[in-house]
């Protein structure tokens, strides 16, 4: 069923405000929106509801596992991409999976916990899939922008420290944390409703609430554990998404994906293995302002070579699986 896009300024606010902290009550929203409890509450909730807005967690599996994410191009046969996405986006190690302009080519991040998964995922789990005719993987070696630290629309840095009540959106960097068997549990309630209570996580998994909050509390200091807001782009009038890859020698990739990690309609940025260095996701309002952000921003850095596709139908983000908008069948 396709998502409402019935919105008006409220609910986008309301989106903004779940996109910088997705866990905040509808009292803190409202008071940072200067708008009545109830109406943000009804409005917020029914973003939940009908799909547009999708609450859960991102575990950064650099940080628990031994495998980095990878980035994973894949050509398929005409009229099969959509079946090929779709089986992808079904794994619960999917991130983010897109059927690209061309109509045969996917695109997903997979985030696999260990060295043994990354190769299984590979050797056997790729292959496997009916109708590919070429893959292409990379591996992240660094974020600029994940996607939990993105909000679609700018909001006040004082909204924002007040949303986030002091908790950094900056990717953390450190050593290696060992989940408990309860975190584990705790991560995968979470990952299906980010906005569960310290009460319902308590009673689906066995423990107290005060022992839910303070694990909670303790992934999300160290940077384990993220909250990641997705959002329907009808929220935002953001028609336009678009990977850009981007060729640039080594000694300036820090500096190329640091200034687009800041720049407010990229969603994702990413130094990775392969031919090209730096991959950007980014999110517009149309065709005329993808162009300036390719010819001015992308231009600007200084970029050897670039590559754009736009995204014809995302399938999976975060947790939210797309189906609305497009009739896909015949691709």
């Amino acid at each position: 069923m396709a998502i409402s896009t019935d919105f008006d300024e409220l609910d986008s606010r309301i989106a903004a405000a779940l996109q910088a902290n997705g866990r905040a009550s509808w009292g803190l929203i409202a008071t940072v929106l200067d708008a009545p409890v109830r109406t943000v509450a009804r409005r917020g909730q029914r973003l939940l509801d009908v799909g547009a807005v999708r609450v859960s967690t991102y575990l950064d599996t650099t940080m628990v596992g031994d495998a980095r994410p990878l980035v994973i191009q894949i050509g398929t046969r005409p009229g099969h991409a959509v079946a090929v996405a779709r089986a992808l986006a079904t794994r619960t190690d999917a991130s983010s999976v897109s059927v690209l302009e061309s109509g045969a080519d996917v695109i997903c991040q997979l985030m696999p916990r260990t060295p043994e998964d990354s190769a299984r995922l590979v050797v056997e789990d790729l292959p496997e899939l009916d109708h590919l005719v070429s893959v292409r993987v990379g591996t992240v070696l660094k974020y600029f922008r994940s996607g939990f630290d993105w909000t679609a629309i700018p909001l006040p840095p004082a909204v924002l420290a007040h949303l986030r009540n002091g908790v950094s959106d900056t990717p953390r960097a450190g050593g290696r944390m060992v989940l408990s068997a309860d975190d584990d549990r705790l991560v995968a309630v979470l990952a299906e409703d980010g906005r569960a209570t310290a009460s319902d996580v308590a009673d689906r998994i066995g423990v107290t609430p005060p022992t839910v909050k303070r694990r909670l509390d303790a992934l999300l200091a160290a940077g384990v554990l993220h909250v990641r807001t997705e959002i329907s782009p009808a929220l935002h009038g953001l028609r336009v998404e678009a990977l850009t890859w981007l060729q640039v020698s080594p000694d300036r990739v820090e500096e190329v994906g640091a200034a687009l990690g800041r720049h407010p309609s990229v969603r994702f940025c990413a130094a990775c293995t392969g031919a090209t260095q730096v991959l950007v996701d980014c999110v517009v309002e149309d065709e005329h302002a993808l162009y300036r952000f390719l010819t001015e921003d992308v231009a600007a850095l200084g970029v050897t070579q670039a590559q754009t596709s736009v995204v014809l139908q995302p399938v999976r983000r975060g947790p939210m699986l797309v189906s609305d908008s497009v009739d896909m069948a015949d691709l």
